[in-house]
């Protein structure tokens, strides 16, 4: 008799996955693992990994604000670079599952008649999105915080503190302006533009579609 193979278990990896983990280790570990879950695991599954990711981005914020209390842009921290690399590219990668995440979820909840892959409810969905926007705010603010001073605007306008970037961060994921600070080089000028559009995202078209879907199912009941 041939033995059935569990699905997520045995069966092969798709490039799609292994894909998503060279642009996002965190989303393609996440894909891999809910593959042998049922719609209640997954549910369970990503409430616990939302919680979890944004403990680490207010750990990992906490510890920036301690190391730049004396101002950030330090020069120093070029010759830290090997050792900052691994963070960056977790920071980056965990930014880069948000916007995919949330883009090809908000996206598939348009099919009406197609029943959501996990049993996360509409209001559950609504605070996750809201975990996700205050991460992307801290995890953004660190990433600027490894910025060398020069990237940013000459003259008493460049940010001097991890409070200053945290502000910019949060003004600029709603596009409300970078608190009077200007991206002078092209990489932190490429990550506010990048923020911006992850703000979009979440705010716009997740919570829109969300909130409109969860006030659709109680007016049917």
């Amino acid at each position: 008799m041939a033995r059935k193979v569990q699905p997520g278990l045995d069966g092969p990896v798709k490039i799609s996955t292994i894909t998503l983990a060279a642009v996002s280790p965190t989303f393609g570990l996440a894909t891999y693992q809910k593959r042998a879950l049922s719609r209640t695991g997954r549910a369970q599954f990503i409430k616990q990994r939302n919680c979890l990711y944004l403990i680490i981005g207010m750990v990992l914020a906490l510890v920036t604000f301690a190391l730049t209390w004396r101002g950030t842009g330090d020069p120093r921290w070029d010759k830290w670079w090997p050792a900052l690399t691994p963070i960056a590219w977790y920071l980056q990668g965990r930014c880069n599952e948000i916007f995919l995440a949330f883009y090809l979820d908000a996206f598939d909840k348009l099919r009406i008649n197609r029943q959501p892959s996990s049993a996360v409810a509409w209001s559950t969905r609504v605070r996750l999105a809201l975990n996700s926007y205050v991460e992307l705010i801290l995890n953004f603010s660190v990433l600027y915080a490894m910025l060398p001073a020069y990237m940013w605007q000459c003259g008493t306008q460049r940010p001097s503190s991890f409070a200053d970037l945290l502000t910019y961060s949060a003004l600029t994921i709603t596009t409300s302006g970078g608190g009077g600070f200007v991206a002078k080089h092209w990489l932190p000028q490429m990550m506010t533009v990048y923020e911006v559009m992850c703000g979009l995202i979440l705010l716009v078209v997740s919570f829109t579609i969300y909130t409109g879907r969860g006030l659709s199912k109680r007016g049917t009941r």
